[in-house]
């Protein structure tokens, strides 16, 4: 039996929610991109299901500035957005299907979903948050990705 270290996943947790919005959504597509091979088995038994599948489109078939728009409201799930992105939709998804639903986009990450540029260069703040979160422990990574989406 494995156990998650509670102490790893507050500290990155709190780190992680102290970040801005855009430094989230660039710890969740590096980590998501790093790491992606090793979800599916993990946490992706019974979804992609139509809901998330649905909000991957949504997103898909927006223009590459909404997109990252519509990633910055879901994250948030706060603001009422222009990009017609039903953030309420996503807000009652359960933490597996956030997963999916972020594992999707990753999947799609710089083809129809706007990546992460070349020449980005993730603030301080938020290589820590990286740096933290490269353990060895996949479920770890995976319980911090489900109190963080």
């Amino acid at each position: 039996m494995t156990s998650t270290n509670v102490n790893f996943l507050e500290q990155s947790v709190s780190k992680f929610q102290s970040l801005d919005t855009d430094d989230r959504l660039t710890v969740l597509a590096l980590l998501y991109t790093e790491i992606c091979d090793e979800i599916p088995s993990l946490c992706l038994n019974n979804v992609p299901n139509e809901k998330t599948a649905n909000l991957v489109a949504q997103i898909q078939n927006l223009p590459q500035a909404e997109q990252l728009f519509a990633l910055r409201q879901l994250l948030n799930q706060d603001e009422v957005g222009e990009t017609g992105i039903p953030t309420q939709e996503y807000a009652s998804i359960n933490a597996d299907e956030k997963l999916a639903f972020w594992y999707q986009l990753a999947q799609n990450l710089g083809t129809s979903i706007i990546g992460v540029p070349d020449d980005y260069i993730p603030s301080e703040k938020a290589t820590e948050v990286i740096d933290l979160l490269h353990t060895p422990n996949i479920e770890d990574l995976v319980n911090f990705f489900k109190q963080v989406l």
